[in-house]
């Protein structure tokens, strides 16, 4: 198995998240020393990181390059970028798991974990939050329950699950993933993952938690 990870040099919501510190280290790098166990890919538009990950001997199972004039910009799909990574590096057969360095506490355990499901027939694997509770919707006519009957009032432990991709990983096949260009199967496995754990930098109160969560002790 490979990983594969993108990395913006420009952030719209966080500036230069992927570059700031968090617990002494930059956000991209604590990703990759945390991953070192595995052959990583990172797709970039920075020459300057690539330069850093080329220079530091701790990074020698990275292999960062220079993505494709047109694919850069903040409305390319990653899609585009898995794709371009699969055809330029001639991978066939090959199980991807593909991670975003903004889910600071996600683990290695959790990642070899969910890779194992594979072997069980899934051919793919989606980190999930999961939610058993009274959901709503909005319509042109008022709010509409999802998964519950108003009228009559059941356990929370008793309503339907809903699952959420949370973007920690994705995992999939090289070649499925050649056929549809999608990152999820047809017989996918929904991996649940909880706080802190699940946690994603979106945005300046997302950095905020994340930091005050490793200046507390609370996880590393």
């Amino acid at each position: 198995m490979v990983i594969f990870i993108p990395i913006k040099e420009q952030s719209q919501r966080v500036p230069n998240k992927n570059f700031r510190t968090l617990g002494g280290s930059p956000l991209y790098e604590r990703c990759l020393l945390k991953f070192k166990n595995y052959k990583i890919f990172v797709d970039t538009d920075s020459d300057a990181l690539i330069d850093s990950i080329n220079n530091n001997p701790l990074l020698s199972h990275v292999t960062a390059y220079s993505r494709s004039e047109n694919l850069k910009g903040h409305d390319v799909s990653v899609c585009d970028l898995i794709e371009n990574f699969i055809m330029n590096f001639k991978l066939s057969h090959e199980t991807i798991c593909q991670l975003h360095v903004t889910s600071p506490f996600l683990t290695e355990l959790t990642v070899s974990k969910a890779i194992l499901l594979m072997k069980d027939g899934y051919d793919s694997v989606v980190a999930c939050n999961l939610y058993q509770n009274r959901l709503w919707r909005k319509e042109q006519y008022g709010y509409c329950p999802i998964n519950h009957n108003p009228c009559k009032l059941e356990q929370t432990q008793d309503l339907p699950v809903y699952y959420e991709e949370n973007s920690l990983f994705y995992i999939f096949n090289s070649d499925n993933f050649l056929k549809t260009k999608l990152r999820i199967g047809t017989n996918p496995h929904f991996y649940p993952c909880s706080f802190p754990e699940n946690l994603d930098i979106d945005n300046e109160d997302d950095w905020s938690l994340c930091d005050t969560l490793v200046e507390g002790g609370i996880t590393k």
